[in-house]
């Protein structure tokens, strides 16, 4: 119930939130781990990572205007693979903020950084859990992918070529491919 409670207050304050210019922008908000996100071993179940992307997904895609341009043209967007890297615990009422970008894009596919940040004893930020995530925009009508570069267009953006990858991003990607093949 906590995650329907969580997205209708998301939902509420979006209005109230900036709009997100592509593609160096950062979508950040902050939450606190619930009771109900716990697990046996009293802190955030690894379940509830994913969920709270969903939430900050859904926001990057609505504030830079991309879930717009999708739902007029009849695209939908799609997780492809993702892979998660637990650093440190998040316990029982502990605040904590996600903060999603995108790092990277193929002809097809974006990939998607999540960060789960804490506050240390000294204020400093703590990193709690990264998360990568394969994306993209699917056309069901022409059964398709869409090019990241019609996303730009549909935008009114200028078509841009991807940042360089950088090494976890090639070893995500890798690894995505090789269990692509695998299974």
């Amino acid at each position: 119930m906590n995650l329907w409670l969580r997205l209708i207050a998301f939902l509420l304050g979006l209005p109230f939130r900036p709009k997100l210019a592509l593609p160096d922008c950062v979508s950040s908000r902050t939450y606190r781990v619930l009771p109900s996100d716990l697990d046996i071993n009293m802190h955030m179940t690894n379940s509830r990572y994913p969920a709270f992307v969903d939430i900050q997904q859904l926001d990057l895609f609505i504030r830079t205007g991309m879930m717009r341009a999708a739902l007029q043209r009849g695209w939908r967007p799609m997780l492809l693979a993702s892979k998660i890297r637990f650093r440190r615990e998040l316990k029982a009422l502990r605040r904590f903020r996600v903060e999603t970008r995108i790092r990277w894009w193929s002809d097809t596919a974006g990939i998607f950084e999540h960060r789960f940040i804490t506050r240390g004893r000294d204020g400093s930020d703590i990193i709690a859990a990264v998360m990568l995530g394969k994306g993209c925009f699917y056309a069901p009508k022409e059964k398709r992918f869409v090019p990241f570069a019609e996303m730009l267009t549909a935008l009114g953006l200028p078509a841009m070529g991807p940042p360089e990858p950088t090494a976890e991003i090639l070893a995500f990607m890798q690894a995505e491919e090789e269990l692509r093949l695998a299974t």
